[in-house]
């Protein structure tokens, strides 16, 4: 992604009443925070509220986290661009990933007890497994945390004139404070709202968009079939190309590591009171989130449409610049009313709010869980572990913030860090795959799979084409391999380990 700097257009006036909705949410959340942290006295009600959330609430919940605000400013984008409704594919997808989430993996998790999903694979395999899928997951969540804390502030100052340091550390101090205070029902209850408010805006925007389209004597259908925006399909199945046949199989990949490995996702199926309740929830938001990425996608369309119809010269220059995901953005606070426009940005600030808060909390989980609880603090009490979890989240949100801040003028930002974290996730979906087989695999067959699988993925990266998203089907599925492959070699040389080991 380009530096803000590049894009040379004239920002309109964002107004006072624009601003005075984007405060009143702020104030909102903190307020969420402040409500909620009387309650929690206990870890569990830190990290899991104590098992007695709403299932509604929790759904919404892992869809806000899930429907970030790289997606909701991405999905436009690519509509708008070049690449149509390709990436369509994926949506359908989905309902494959809930079927074996929850019918295998979630019931797991929740018969095996645990708060950080990576004890169970020290339960199931060893305990070196359990710590490096924890490290992977704090690596990838360090890096996203900063990303999708920079990206929107980035096109909202790009498109506002907004102060981008200021963005920044407005939104970190403000997801900080109530993830600090409410723990994980504040990030639940929060995230729930801000799906509501992101849902309404979206829908704001189509209206409007066709409204003024229509309103001009444009033919939207006309206008969009013409220059071929409701592509969906490519069947090639050439490796290099990143949207062709095999963006199925990426997704089913992707989508089962994040709902699947992911502790800021899976931590949340501890939230409610049954399995059944969670599968619920996981249903939920894989439902709301089908129809919400069409709409996305529609919006880019229907943006397209629109500037045709209307045509606009500061178009043409985030075009030029690579900036299309600025285009949803710019269309609001340049083409809708006051207070509209407000609340539709206060939705993208929403939609990272959702993402940063769960990886907070999900991060200092498992650094009590997996770390501090076994190396510094054995034997403590829990009221000293719920001080630990507080400030691990506090340092989470700094942590975050200046990372944000640290990615101000580097070029492709969003490139850079999308495949360092591809890296840093590579192996965690082999590693509980192997987890979740009937027999027991030996913890040096994990270990050695799981350096394999970075072998592979540094040669493949290197020195071959092979499209980026194919990564870690490749990774994952040659961790899987090779642990099973030596596990298999050796199952008449050594005994079958037995218990946890």
């Amino acid at each position: 992604m380009p530096q803000s700097s590049e894009v040379v257009i004239s920002h309109p006036q964002f107004g006072i009443t624009n601003w005075m909705v984007i405060i009143f949410y702020l104030v909102g959340v903190l307020f969420i925070g402040c409500w909620v942290s009387r309650r929690i006295t206990t870890t569990r009600g830190f990290f899991i509220a104590e098992g007695k959330l709403n299932y509604i609430l929790v759904g919404l919940s892992i869809l806000g986290t899930y429907l970030s605000t790289l997606t909701m400013m991405a999905l436009p984008s690519i509509a708008f661009g070049e690449y149509d409704w390709l990436w369509t594919v994926q949506l359908p997808c989905l309902i494959l990933t809930a079927v074996i989430i929850t019918r295998v993996v979630l019931p797991r998790y929740r018969e095996a007890g645990v708060i950080s999903i990576y004890e169970f694979l020290e339960q199931r395999i060893h305990t070196s497994a359990r710590l490096l899928a924890s490290i992977c997951f704090i690596l990838m969540s360090i890096g996203r945390m900063g990303l999708v804390l920079y990206l929107p502030a980035l096109a909202l100052h790009t498109v506002t004139g907004i102060n981008l340091p200021l963005v920044i550390i407005t939104m970190g101090i403000v997801v900080t404070i109530y993830t600090v205070m409410g723990g994980m029902e504040a990030v639940v209850w929060t995230d729930a709202i801000q799906v509501i408010i992101l849902v309404f805006g979206a829908l704001l925007t189509v209206g409007y968009a066709l409204g003024n389209v229509a309103s001009a004597d444009g033919n939207f259908l006309a206008i969009a079939h013409e220059h071929h925006k409701f592509r969906m399909f490519d069947w090639r199945l050439d490796f290099k190309e990143v949207v062709t046949a095999w963006l199925i199989l990426q997704t089913l990949f992707e989508t089962v590591r994040i709902y699947g490995t992911q502790q800021d996702i899976a931590q949340r199926y501890m939230t409610t009171e049954s399995t059944a309740k969670a599968n619920r929830s996981v249903w939920i938001a894989i439902a709301g989130y089908i129809p919400l990425g069409y709409m996305f996608y529609f919006i880019g369309t229907a943006l397209f449409v629109y500037y045709k119809v209307h045509p606009d010269p500061n178009v043409p220059a985030l075009i030029a610049r690579e900036f299309t995901d600025a285009i949803y953005p710019y269309f609001v606070v340049t083409t809708m009313p006051a207070g509209i426009s407000g609340l539709i940005i206060a939705a993208m600030l929403a939609a990272s709010m959702s993402s940063i808060d769960s990886s907070m909390n999900s991060s200092s989980t498992v650094c009590v869980e997996d770390f501090y609880k076994r190396f510094w603090g054995r034997g403590k009490s829990d009221e000293h572990y719920l001080k630990v979890a507080r400030w691990l989240t506090l340092m989470w949100g700094v942590l975050a913030t200046v990372m944000a801040l640290s990615f101000i003028g580097i070029k492709y930002a969003q490139v850079v860090w999308s495949k360092v974290m591809g890296i840093s996730t590579n192996g965690v979906l082999g590693l509980m795959a192997l987890a979740f087989l009937p027999v027991r695999i030996r913890w040096w067959a994990a270990v050695i799979g799981f350096g394999a699988c970075y072998v592979v993925l540094f040669y493949v990266m290197f020195l071959t084409k092979i499209n980026f998203l194919l990564w870690p089907v490749i990774g994952n599925s040659v961790c899987f391999l090779v642990a099973l492959i030596l596990n298999a070699i050796v199952e008449y040389a050594i005994p079958k380990p037995s218990g946890i080991r």
